[in-house]
Formats: structure tokens, sequence, C-alpha cells
């Protein structure tokens, strides 16, 4: 069965995100700056959503145990049309990323234990799944971290 605490802490990124900044960020929307720049809340979710995309498709790889295609999971992701015609506001970033978090989510959820101690070939190097799911969650946590410090967002209570 899979790591409760891992599968946890990745829904809690997509959580936190919806619940606490979907709607700062939807209010302000043209005024999230500019996916250049990579302290602004657009360039911070388009990092994360980009990260997640990669990730997502890297797992996927590994998990196959084919041909690696993704080779550093912060760089640009493969995307097609729709994606990009929908344009890049702090909202359509949120929701491709939930959807590439779901992804993820729905590829390790059900692995066996004996898969989550198995040592890959990831974007960040050699790791077990469940450590290469760690370094996603440490970048979410970054990233979180870079929203609330720009947006004046209060740290919640733990």
């Amino acid at each position: 069965m899979a790591d409760r605490d891992v599968i946890e802490a990745l829904i809690a990124t997509y959580r936190e995100l919806n619940q606490r900044f979907r709607p700062v960020l939807a209010a302000m929307n043209a005024g999230s700056g500019s996916i250049d720049d990579p302290s602004s809340p657009l360039g911070i979710l388009y990092r994360l959503r980009n990260r997640e995309l990669n990730a997502s498709q890297a797992i996927k790889e590994m998990l196959r145990g084919g041909e690696r295609t993704i080779l550093d999971d912060e760089g640009e992701p493969l995307l097609t049309v729709h994606q990009t015609a929908l344009g890049l506001t702090p909202t359509v970033l949120l929701s491709q990323f939930g959807t590439a978090r779901e992804a993820t989510l729905a590829m390790v959820r059900d692995l066996p234990d004996q898969v989550w101690q198995e040592e890959f070939e990831t974007p960040r190097g050699r790791m077990t799944l469940r450590a290469y799911l760690e370094t996603l969650i440490a970048r979410d946590r970054e990233a979180i971290r870079a929203l609330e410090e720009r947006l004046g967002q209060p740290v919640p209570k733990s």
C-alpha cells in the first residue's frame, strides 16, 4: 500500500493552493505578474505547473520501464495546443497543475510497498519513488512559501 504520508502531502498542496490562493489570484488575475518573472505569482504557478506536468510524465516512464524522455522536471513541458490556447492565467495554471497532480496520484496511490522502495533513474538522479515524490513535496512547500511572501498571505497555524 502506498505511503500515506506522501500521498496526503501531495493532496495537501493542491488543497492549499485552491483554498488559500485561488480566490486571491482570481481577484488579481491581470496583476499576477508574468511567467518570465520567476518571483511573480504567475511565474511561481507557471513553474509549479510545469514541474508537475514533467514529474507526472517522468513517473509514468519510470513505472513503465521504458525510455526516459523527461530528464529535467524543471524544464518546459510539452504542451498541447489546447493547454496553451486556454491562456496562462493563475486559474488555468492551477487547474492544469491539479490535473497533472491527480494523474501523479492515480499512478502511485495503489502501488505496492516494493515499488515505492525501488530505485529508479529520476529527473533528480537515482532514488526511490518515495524519495522522488518527497522532492516534489519539498518544492511544493517552497512554491507555497514564495506565494505567501508575494501575496501577503499569513502562514496557517498547524
